[in-house]
């Protein structure tokens, strides 16, 4: 399921109020109410997923597209109430996140630093978490831990 906005105009990051929030309710009542409305997944329910999708106006308005869901073997198994995305085949620069690293800019730290640091440069458009059984919930952040996927384009960065 999806979101176009500023997920943060509302509440801050990490806070259930604001819009991804309020995306992850929706989802997660959905997937209580129709358990087997998806049946085609690749996890065996044990993988979720947060994707990000930049557009042209981001970073002048701060809105963007946040989905939120899980891997399927096939597009047939999505229900209508859902969306697909299909991810580029690509390099992914994969980071664990735990605990106290999930607080501040984060997400910036992993662009300007870390991914310069592997001497490439991040593909523009999309990034993602992923959420399996490390991540506690957002009542038990500092026990928690998630996986950052960051596309990287082809070859080095010069750096």
């Amino acid at each position: 399921m999806s979101f176009y906005g500023d997920p943060f105009a509302r509440a801050s990051a990490w806070d259930e109020e604001n819009e991804i929030g309020s995306l992850w309710k929706r989802f997660s009542a959905y997937l209580s109410a129709h358990p087997s409305a998806i049946g085609g997944r690749a996890d065996r329910g044990e993988r979720w997923y947060e994707l990000h999708i930049a557009l042209p106006e981001t970073a002048k308005t701060g809105r963007y597209e946040v989905f939120s869901g899980v891997e399927v073997c096939g597009l047939e198994s999505i229900p209508i109430e859902c969306s697909a995305k299909i991810l580029p085949a690509a390099d992914y620069a994969v980071v664990t996140v735990r605990g106290g690293e999930m607080s501040g800019d984060w997400m910036g730290r992993l662009f300007s630093v870390v991914v310069p640091d592997l001497g490439r440069a991040a593909a523009p458009g999309f990034s993602f978490e992923l959420y399996d059984s490390r991540f506690k919930g957002m009542d038990k952040l500092m026990e928690s831990e998630l996986e950052y996927w960051i596309p990287l384009l082809a070859g080095g960065s010069g750096r």
